[in-house]
């Protein structure tokens, strides 16, 4: 019933998370690599130029979050949250026109910024600033906009490209976003400034309770503390494995001998088991902390890898998209919650957009290193139990940082 309350209290602000990563997905690479096959031809790229070009945008990406996403701690929310979207249209139109490579890396880059970088940055850090305690519930429902991507984009790609073709399916979902986007952020903003200055008055309350002028930490005194060098491995390690798995998800289907159909079937198992999953760890959050659960994130994913070196009928690849989906949505829920609530969040756009490059950039160096293991002839035997053995260690460590010195009092 709580729950529902909350639900029902905040689907304003809630459906504005929701829309934010649900129309971030124009830059996932779910979506993008939809059209791999069609920029490898117009431009005569192979698929290591192709793979190579995505890299440094992703990277570059990454670099410019770092000094952009902390910006939402200084500007209005609506007119940070209008110029990401408006920039996110441009990098649409500039996809849609691209002429040369150059042009085509420069697209990647601001469709990687834009949406895997600053549209979901927007989302969490806002669920994570405005819900001090139930910020794990929050995280958790807007995932809902991450499965709405994962089900409909790649079936919108795939259809906008058999009808009018690559570069006039850029141009349409452009269109649509310049039309929708914007006007429906602005909508689902509505009372942004009456919840900021209620989130200004907590934190003043909270001050004068405490007898601290600030109990709220910045990036630069965070990267000097143990714990956050114990913790990091556990949340940089799921973009990494299963950025490599995915990227290579070809191959790996290949070496099976599993049905690609059946396979890619998995993946309404995959979206479906991140969301339920998230859903069922949010409340979890709230009650027992998110840096108690963190050790645990990635045991669904030891489980898929598992039974990727394991078992081989054609059924299992649809068993191991939903582990891997379970490990998904516990990462989003899980993860994404932790600074906040071990840190605060006065400085949470900082925190998390370097947290958040941090992770791009695991995951931009994920399918080179995982294409280098099978060029050099390692098998998924090899590769899985690889997996395997980061897992257990980075779980270990972030198990040892809840002994690493705690700052004075948890942070609400």
């Amino acid at each position: 019933m709580k729950y529902l309350d909350f639900l029902f209290t905040n689907w304003r602000f809630l459906a504005f998370g929701i829309a934010a990563i649900f129309f971030a997905s124009s830059g996932q690479t779910f979506f993008i690599s939809i059209f791999g096959g069609e920029f490898r031809r117009e431009f005569g790229l192979t698929n290591g130029d192709f793979g190579f070009i995505y890299m440094i945008a992703t990277i570059a990406s990454a670099s410019s979050l770092i000094v952009l996403g902390r910006l939402i701690d200084k500007v209005d929310l609506r007119l940070y949250t209008t110029l990401v979207c408006a920039a996110m249209i441009g990098a649409i139109f500039l996809t849609s026109f691209t002429k040369s490579v150059l042009m085509l890396g420069l697209s990647f880059y601001f469709l990687r910024l834009m949406g895997q970088g600053l549209m979901v940055h927007i989302a969490i850090t806002s669920m994570g600033r405005y819900f001090s305690k139930r910020r794990g519930t929050a995280i958790s429902i807007i995932t809902f906009g991450d499965t709405l991507g994962l089900a409909i984009y790649p079936l919108i790609g795939v259809a906008l490209i058999g009808w009018i073709g690559w570069r006039d399916s850029w141009a349409a979902l452009g269109y649509v976003y310049l039309i929708a986007l914007i006007p429906l952020i602005l909508w689902l903003l509505k009372g942004q400034s009456e919840r900021h200055q209620h989130y200004e008055l907590q934190l003043e309350k909270t001050a004068k309770l405490t007898g601290l002028t600030s109990t709220h930490y910045s990036l630069k005194s965070i990267v000097t503390e143990l714990r956050f060098y114990l913790m990091i491995p556990a949340i940089l390690a799921p973009s990494f494995l299963m950025t490599g798995l995915m990227f290579h998800q070809v191959k790996i289907v290949e070496i099976k001998g599993w049905s690609m159909s059946i396979f890619t079937s998995g993946f309404i198992g995959l979206a479906g088991a991140s969301f339920l999953t998230s859903l069922l760890l949010g409340p979890l959050v709230d009650r027992w902390r998110a840096i108690n659960l963190l050790p645990f994130i990635l045991l669904p994913l030891a489980l898929a890898l598992l039974i990727l070196n394991i078992f081989n009928p054609d059924y299992m690849g649809f068993l191991y998209l939903i582990f891997l989906g379970g490990s998904l949505g516990a990462t989003f829920t899980v993860a994404e919650a932790i600074w906040p609530e071990l840190y605060g969040s006065t400085h949470l756009g900082a925190i998390k957009s370097f947290t958040g490059a941090l992770s791009v950039f695991s995951s931009a160096l994920a399918p080179w290193v995982f294409g280098l293991l099978f060029d050099v002839g390692l098998g998924i035997s090899e590769i899985s139990w690889s997996a395997i053995s980061i897992i257990i260690i980075t779980g270990i460590l972030a198990k040892l940082s809840q002994l690493a010195h705690p700052p004075p009092h948890e942070i609400t």
